[in-house]
């Protein structure tokens, strides 16, 4: 007679948690482009956020939930900037949030330019990006 204990053969423990894939990007956003300023011979049309957030997946990195912030981003401008515009975005501000222990206790604290000061064991949560949109014309 055999016995099997520990084993997980009749569904103990967690089931394994889903992988982290970005928010995609969709197809009447793949023209607007990122500059890294403001760009010349442009019209302003506003503000857009793009976010994405971990939630209850695994294996994210800050390149790939920024990724995803910046291809949301991307779908919210072409939103805004309409069909048959060559439309730019310029980012205006990152922020990172991250679940870490400080002291005894796990906070959400802001983690865009890494962990703070006496915070331990960080695990990614979301990232947020505020762009403006501009309307540099017609296709």
């Amino acid at each position: 007679m055999v016995f099997l204990t520990g084993c997980g053969l009749f569904g103990g423990g967690e089931p394994p948690k889903t992988p982290y894939e970005p928010k995609k990007l969709e197809a009447q956003a793949r023209g607007i482009t990122v500059a890294k300023s403001t760009p010349y011979n442009c019209k302003i049309l506003g503000e857009v956020e793009g976010k994405d957030n971990v939630g209850d997946r695994s294996g994210a990195t800050r390149e790939l939930l920024r990724e995803g912030a910046i291809n949301d981003l991307r779908n919210e401008a072409s939103y805004v900037a309409g069909e048959g515009k060559r439309a730019m975005i310029a980012i205006t501000k990152e922020e990172v949030k991250c679940i870490a222990t400080i002291g005894k206790a796990r906070q959400n604290v802001d983690c865009t330019n890494g962990l703070p000061n006496g915070a331990t064991n960080g695990v990614l949560v979301s990232q947020r990006i505020h762009a403006q949109v501009f309307d540099c014309g017609e296709k």
